[in-house]
């Protein structure tokens, strides 16, 4: 009689305990009712994660710039654009006048033979400069128009380095607040292996629900032991796409992926109000990645002309001065002697013959223009295709959005009936166990299908090529 008394005392202690925490539990599941899916968002604040100890809040913005920032393949395209430059300089040179100045002094012993070109002299100057060569003049503009690609390659690259930071982000803080719900979901379900156990001895349940609660226990815990990994990945891909040391604990804050479609002043409005065709359209005019194959296709175009320019002639103006001095024996040599020599005037070449090896590049350039289009072409048709499918992906998701949030709707006012009964005694804590467990399901499958959401919207905002005016 004494042991069931102590037995009785305890389960009320336990009973008191855990009604303690599922009165706080309801009373902040109250706080966060809400209308629609912004208030839903909000409240998951509820659950975010401690601050930790000189941890670094960055917002997403701010993620962003420190991203075009410091990110090395930023940095290693930006180089990729200095050096485009000074190649496309350096075609246009020939066109300028080109000056060296040196000496070509030498003792020299009977005939003065001419030192690179030219005959020895105390001092001289050679200058030239390119009339009219449309070999060269087509290499310059090819070095123009790839400068121009690699300027857009930057820039696709730049968008692409915003998608990545941006998708790592709400990615990051999807998943630490989904680790909240799973470690409160394990905790629930640890209490009701506990519960089951006590059944299980009392003789009201088979050992094998017993083995099925262990299971759902087990599997709880390894979706957070996933969810750890994931968020120490995540934290890790972050701080090398900001630019931030791995040493530095980052915090971060709830944010949502705009519309795409919607230019910067129009970040509330939703997909659907352009069309796949307008989207499309929209997507092949503004996208990086397409201007920069089509600055690679004028490119070949004036590569090819280049090749077809070498059959005309080549014009230049030259111009020459020398001092010379007589120790170089001229006055023996020559009828007479003058120190100083000077020429100007134009030079002009003309090809006669050099039919294969004319014929062998014009070939290859051509080729290398059809290939170029052909990629064109190709990305053209790829963004189309994924235009196509990111909508009707958006689409699909905001209905399945819809969905969880209903579920979690449904979940929070079943728990809420549930703990009702359950302060009436009408049910057990088993069954409360099992409510808040639902709850939590409902909580991380809400998440997960928002986190889906907003990738293919950002996805169609990099494609559309509205994605730095969206988060700059």
């Amino acid at each position: 009689m004494q042991n069931e008394l102590v037995k009785n005392d305890v389960v009320k202690k336990d009973v008191v305990k855990n009604l303690s925490r599922i009165i706080l539990f309801g009373a902040c599941a109250l706080l966060t009712v809400w209308p629609g899916l912004p208030q839903t968002l909000a409240a998951q604040d509820n659950f975010s994660p401690a601050p930790l100890a000189g941890a670094r809040r960055i917002t997403l913005r701010q993620a962003v710039a420190l991203a075009l920032e410091n990110n090395r393949d930023v940095l290693l395209a930006e180089v990729a654009v200095a050096r485009a430059e000074a190649e496309h300089r350096e075609a246009e040179s020939v066109f300028k006048p080109q000056v060296l100045v040196g000496t070509g002094l030498a003792a020299t012993r009977g005939f003065p033979l001419s030192i690179e070109g030219s005959a020895p002299s105390i001092f001289h100057i050679a200058a030239t400069q390119a009339l009219f060569n449309p070999n060269l003049k087509n290499v310059a503009r090819q070095a123009g128009q790839m400068r121009e690609a690699t300027q857009r390659s930057l820039e696709a690259k730049r968008d692409e380095i915003i998608a990545q930071t941006v998708l790592t982000y709400l990615d990051l803080d999807r998943s630490r607040r989904s680790l909240e719900y799973a470690r409160s979901q394990r905790q629930n379900l640890l209490a009701a292996e506990r519960i089951v156990n006590e059944r299980v001895q009392a003789g009201l349940e088979t050992p094998l629900e017993r083995t099925r609660a262990r299971l759902q226990t087990a599997r709880s815990r390894r979706r957070s032991v996933a969810l750890e990994n994931q968020v120490a990945m995540l934290e890790f891909t972050l701080r090398d796409l900001i630019g931030v040391p791995q040493s530095e604990a980052i915090l971060t804050e709830t944010a949502q992926v705009p519309g795409a479609g919607l230019g910067a002043n129009r970040m509330d409005a939703t997909v659907e109000e352009a069309t796949a065709d307008e989207t499309i359209e929209r997507a092949v005019h503004n996208n990086e990645g397409i201007k920069s194959l089509e600055a690679q296709v004028r490119a070949r175009e004036f590569q090819v002309q280049s090749e077809q320019g070498t059959r005309w002639p080549r014009v230049n103006l030259v111009g020459q001065y020398g001092l010379f001095s007589d120790i170089n024996n001229f006055s023996d040599f020559f009828r007479k002697f003058a120190r100083h020599n000077a020429t100007f005037g134009i030079s002009v070449v003309m090809p006669v013959y050099d039919r294969a090896r004319f014929s062998a590049r014009l070939s290859k350039a051509e080729a290398e223009l059809a290939a170029a289009r052909y990629r064109l072409s190709s990305a053209r048709a790829g963004i189309d295709r994924q235009v196509r499918e990111l909508m009707g992906e958006t689409e699909q998701q905001a209905a399945a959005q819809e969905v969880a949030q209903l579920e979690l709707e449904l979940a929070r006012s079943s728990l809420d009936a549930t703990l009702a009964q359950y302060e009436e005694g009408r049910i057990n804590r088993l069954a409360l166990e099992q409510a808040r467990f639902a709850e939590n399901e409902s909580w991380l499958n809400f998440l997960e299908v928002g986190y889906q959401t907003e990738r293919a919207r950002l996805e169609l905002l990099r494609i559309t090529g509205e994605i730095r005016a969206v988060f700059q």
